[in-house]
């Protein structure tokens, strides 16, 4: 479904699938890490076994002058691919937002 939003509460499987497949350092911008806890889907298409999605995370930034992480939202689009049985075979960023 397009506009479809897609949480830990809602798809913990594929959440975790996604923090553990993305590579989303890559779109870390402050030499952080993504906080996987704070991944969201945004569903922007879907046809037959790929869905294409704007995923956002929370970039923490460890700054030496304060004790808690900077936390920063990032975002990027990305490609999707399933399997038959709806299980997540691959994703590929297609450009950072």
């Amino acid at each position: 479904m397009t506009g479809e939003l897609l949480t830990a509460a809602t798809h913990p499987e594929l959440i975790a699938w996604v923090d553990a497949n993305a590579r989303l350092e890559q779109l870390c911008q402050r030499g952080g890490w993504p906080d996987g806890a704070t991944l969201r889907i945004d569903v922007c298409s879907r046809e037959g076994n790929e869905m294409i999605a704007n995923i956002f995370f929370i970039e923490a930034v460890r700054e030496i002058s304060v004790c808690e992480p900077v936390r920063e939202e990032r975002c990027g689009k990305f490609a999707l691919t399933f399997d038959p049985a709806g299980h997540p075979q691959s994703i590929r960023l297609l450009y950072p937002m």
